[in-house]
């Protein structure tokens, strides 16, 4: 009988945060961020089915450089340690929508993040997760979703529960 593996995800709640990533590469030349108007793409990030980040959108005009947003901390530290509990965790990075022809969202998990809760700085390292989605030059319309199941260790802090006097 063959045994599936995850890949692990080693979480310190304390000092991790997750991410994403969101680029524009603009196909027209020259770009044209204002035309057609009101260009963007719906990203959301979910973990175990929780929303920690969106759907929101970002709005081509303010990704002339790739844009790195921090998901909700609090909400993503408590699903992350509910899924410790269980063993595993659902990731799922998903464009709903763009009128875009080269939208990119991507996931990177960090400790000791110290950028902004939104920032232009880069992070080096490969992201744990990206969307992608390829689509024709003429099609406005993209959407496109990637998954995965990683198995949780908490790092950093008490697995005890805590003595109240």
């Amino acid at each position: 009988m063959s045994q599936v593996l995850y890949p692990v995800l080693r979480f310190d709640p304390d000092r991790d945060q997750l991410v994403v990533w969101v680029r524009w590469v603009s196909m027209e030349s020259p770009p044209s961020p204002e035309s057609p108007p009101r260009q963007g793409l719906r990203g959301e990030l979910k973990l175990d089915g929780n929303t920690v980040f969106g759907p929101t959108i970002l709005w081509r005009k303010d990704l002339a450089t790739p844009v790195y947003v921090t998901a909700n901390t609090l909400r993503t530290r408590a699903v992350v340690k509910a899924a410790a509990r269980k063993g595993v965790l659902d990731i799922q990075l998903t464009i709903h929508g763009s009128i875009a022809n080269a939208p990119y969202l991507a996931l990177y998990h960090v400790r000791d993040y110290s950028g902004a809760a939104i920032d232009t700085q880069p992070i080096q390292g490969t992201p744990l997760l990206q969307v992608q989605p390829s689509t024709p030059g003429d099609q406005w319309h993209v959407a496109g979703q990637a998954s995965l199941r990683v198995r949780v260790e908490l790092e950093g802090e008490s697995r005890s529960l805590p003595v109240f006097q």
